[in-house]
Formats: C-alpha cells, structure tokens, sequence
C-alpha cells in the first residue's frame, strides 16, 4: 500500500555520472536492522470513516522488534493528519513478522524498523507514479531498471539519510540517486504523535529518462 504522486524530474548531466559520487545511507556495519516478513497491510484495512471523509496521507512509524522478532511497540514518527490512519497503521503492523535485527556476530539482537505507509484512493485505471526521473542523453551501461531507494526526512522535513535497496544495474547511476535526492527532496515538516521524534520516511524510485531522440 501506498500513497504516491506524479512524477518529479530532476536534473543530472553525464559528467556527473562519471565524476564517482559515492551515495550515503543507513546500513550500519555493527549489526543489520529488523527486516518486516510481508506486509500487513492492504487496501481492505482502509479505515470506513476515512474512506467517507476521503482522508489520505503518509504515516511514518518506528517499531520495536524483539530478538524473537515480535514487534513490541510502535510509534507514529510522522502523523497523516487523520487519527483513524494513524491508528490502524500502527494496529496493522503489531500483528506483522519480522526477521529480527543481527549483531555483527549474526547473533539475533532486539531493534528498530522504520517505514512510511502511505493511504490513498487513486481513480480507477490510473497507475500510481511516484518515481524522481533523472533525463539523461543515453541510459548508463548497465541499467536495467530504477534504482529504488529509502528515505528519511529529518523533524524540518530536510532529507536526513537515503539508503538503496535495490540496485538499477548500473553502479555510476546508483551512485548519483542519493546524492541527488539529498540536493532537491524535501517534505512536509513531519509532526509526530506522544514523544516520539519526529521522523519522516519514503521509498523513492529514481529512474533514468532517455532524451535522445532516434
């Protein structure tokens, strides 16, 4: 599930392909964080009253997650705006399974998950695209599709960190992805629920935009 909105372009030139920008992230070399076992979460979940009210937004949530891999709590980092989304996200995601986080001996240690779930009622027919496009003369060699990347936004709404989890095939263009969302991604300044920090997160493709023309 997901909330999305069009496309956006960005700009980049060859050169800078080329010129070895090295893309920051999240990973940690000390221990490898909760990963979450599916999704718990579809469209069927959507809250009635929301639905009625036509209430969308993004809810960013922090779990804990055992060495069991349970999750233990959750906490809304980044508020929709609309209690009954905030609500059953977090509901949704206690009852998730989750790989827990591993120490860097591989051992099973407790952590924290991050992730943004995002709550629309897209037209039907109409395909969601919240990709970052990046017009470029030719495709780089080796790319074979967007490079798809994880976001989180800082209590301002500034990109705080950019981790790619899935590679595009080409390592110059994997390399640019973060650094250009890191000079042009901004969001909304997030507003957390209790006393959690406020944090934002997304998971962004950015793709490739050929404008040769043949």
């Amino acid at each position: 599930m997901a909330w999305f909105q069009a496309a956006s372009i960005i700009t980049a030139t060859v050169p800078a392909l080329l010129g070895g920008i090295q893309a920051g992230g999240t990973s940690s070399a000390s221990a490898a964080p909760p990963q979450m076992i599916g999704s718990p979460i579809s469209f069927e979940d959507y809250p009635q009253r929301a639905l009625q009210n036509k209430e969308e937004g993004y809810v960013s949530v922090e779990v804990s997650v055992s060495a069991d891999g349970a999750p233990l709590s959750c906490e809304v980092t980044e508020s929709a705006g609309h209690s009954a989304l905030d609500e059953v996200t977090c509901r949704r995601l206690m009852k998730a399974r989750f790989e827990p986080a591993r120490g860097p001996d591989g051992v099973a240690i407790s952590g924290i998950f991050h992730t943004a779930v995002g709550w629309s009622m897209p037209s039907p027919g109409v395909v969601p695209d919240n990709r970052v496009l990046v017009p470029l003369a030719a495709l780089p060699k080796g790319y074979v599709q967007a490079t798809s990347t994880f976001l989180s936004f800082d209590a301002t709404g500034s990109l705080a960190t950019c981790e790619i989890r899935a590679s595009s095939g080409s390592k110059a263009f994997d390399e640019i992805a973060c650094d250009l969302l890191r000079k042009q991604m901004k969001i909304t300044p997030p507003h957390a629920l209790k006393n959690a920090p406020a944090a934002g997160y997304r998971y962004i493709p950015v793709a490739a935009l050929p404008t040769s023309k043949r």
